[in-house]
């Protein structure tokens, strides 16, 4: 009997831990689950169905310095309110890094369990920077990524960044190349399909370098890093120059500060960024998620570790970067579930659809206005049958109304009465985003002139596909 109940209970044991194909499972309508296992197509980052992605994210400060905002709280918050869609572990090799203190990887898992939970995707960084060669540690590195690969072979989430910011004495050819082609082999031995990331010399801005002789393995991207108040349109060339050699870039860190990471915030030179990353759809990772007193921080002095973050516990970079990453971002949530609260972000303006000064009144005007996470922004979508929602707001349970039927009819809100003025289609057009047709003349929900301005008047207008009729539907409950 004993025996018999022993290979039983090793049998069930087996059973209940060998789970690979639920191991391996995104979670449900997340970004992971729609978009899969990325690969390399050329000089782009594509999904499973072959699709160009632009990822958008937050970088941590060093885990050994700020480690206490690298959490599912703080993730899932950037996540559901940032519209963030990747995140990076900045594991430091030296100063007090990995090296002195192998607990440090224990932070990185941490990252990568809570991306796996959220369904967003992971960078995990083996951030040289002191050492200025990756060879130094080329043996501590090989040892991480293949525990690393071992641990996270079966999921799509997760992106291998094999050396940060090589630097010095350190070239393509005689140093960063060499190292790469050690590393990558312990990777793709384990984990075959998952994109990995290689720096580039001077701080990753010499990507031009690996252009011209590039390494041999599929599903590889290199890096460039940009800080707004130093680097502009010479580093910009040099990534055209690049992805013109067909090779696929990454910006794995920026800032909105100067090389230092203090001086600035330089807004207007960082816009000329983001403008030149969403025209070519790059994918970039923003430096740093840390209440650090300097102007790359995103976060005010004391502010919580875990997320909830309000204006006045971001800084100016903090809140440029909050609305860059919403706008386009595709959105977390699960689809369009019937009853649910959502909150409309449009993707041309980054800012939400919003009932002026916060009104109850029949005839209230809708318009765009930043995220504040107040009722007038926030809109209960419910299937009303033949494909048709209605758009209620929480604040004043008035409906998403159209006052008219030609081009430039208001929108409003008004007692919802059950009239097609007041249902809507909503349809995916691709990426995460949706349109809103209004139920009664085939007109899209569009934002007046294709405005970015607090205050900018919504209309109704011929469905046309330009971004200032494309929404983000972020789902709240």
């Amino acid at each position: 009997m004993v025996l018999i109940f022993c290979t039983f209970l090793i049998t069930f044991m087996m059973a209940v831990t060998f789970v690979p194909a639920e191991k391996a499972k995104a979670a449900a309508g997340s970004v992971v689950s729609q978009n899969g296992q990325l690969r390399v197509s050329g000089s782009n980052l594509v999904n499973q169905a072959g699709q160009t992605i632009q990822l958008k994210g937050m970088s941590s400060h060093g885990t050994q310095w700020f480690g206490q905002y690298v959490n599912y709280d703080s993730m899932k918050w950037l996540r559901d309110n940032w519209g963030m869609n990747v995140f990076r572990p900045a594991m430091f090799t030296q100063d007090g890094g990995y090296i002195n203190d192998p607990s440090q990887k224990n932070k990185v898992k941490e990252a990568v369990q809570a991306a796996i939970d959220l369904g967003i995707y992971v960078i995990i960084d083996w951030h040289v920077l002191g050492e200025k060669d990756p060879n130094i540690y080329k043996e501590q590195a090989k040892g991480f990524f293949r525990e690393m690969a071992t641990l996270y072979k079966d999921y799509p989430n997760v992106i291998y960044e094999i050396c940060n910011e090589p630097n010095g004495y350190a070239t393509w050819n005689g140093h960063i190349k060499p190292y790469a082609e050690e590393v990558i082999p312990v990777i793709r031995s384990i984990a075959p399909n998952n994109i990995i990331i290689v720096g580039t010399g001077t701080w990753s801005q010499d990507v031009h370098d690996a252009a011209d002789n590039p390494l041999s393995y599929s599903n590889i991207m290199y890096t460039t890093h940009f800080y707004a108040g130093t680097h502009g349109q010479l580093l910009r060339d040099r990534i055209d120059y690049a992805r013109s050699k067909g090779v696929a870039v990454f910006i794995t860190e920026w800032g909105t500060s100067d090389a230092s990471g203090d001086g600035g915030p330089f807004l207007a030179e960082s816009q000329q960024w983001m403008d030149y990353l969403t025209n070519r759809q790059l994918s970039w990772v923003n430096w740093s998620l840390c209440d650090k007193t300097e102007a790359s921080a995103a976060l005010a002095p004391g502010a919580s570790p875990y997320g909830g973050w309000s204006d006045a516990q971001l800084t100016a970079s903090g809140k440029f970067v909050r609305d860059r990453m919403k706008a386009g971002s595709t959105p977390p949530g699960d689809g369009i579930v019937s009853g649910k609260t959502y909150k409309l972000v449009n993707v041309g303006s980054g800012k939400a659809l919003d009932v002026n000064a916060a009104g109850t009144a029949d005839g209230s005007n809708v318009q765009i206005w930043d995220d504040n996470g107040t009722g007038a922004q926030q809109w209960v979508i419910t299937d009303v049958g033949g494909g048709l929602y209605k758009v209620i707001n929480t604040n004043s349970n008035k409906g998403l109304d159209v006052a008219g039927t030609v081009n430039g009819s208001n929108v409003q809100i008004w007692s919802y009465g059950g009239g097609l003025n007041q249902k809507w289609s909503i349809v995916s057009v691709g990426g995460g985003s949706y349109k809103l047709i209004a139920g009664h003349n085939g007109r899209a929900l569009d934002v007046n002139a294709g405005g970015t301005a607090n205050g900018t008047n919504v209309q109704i207008w011929d469905d046309n596909g330009t971004n200032a009729q494309k929404w983000n539907l972020y789902k709240l409950n």
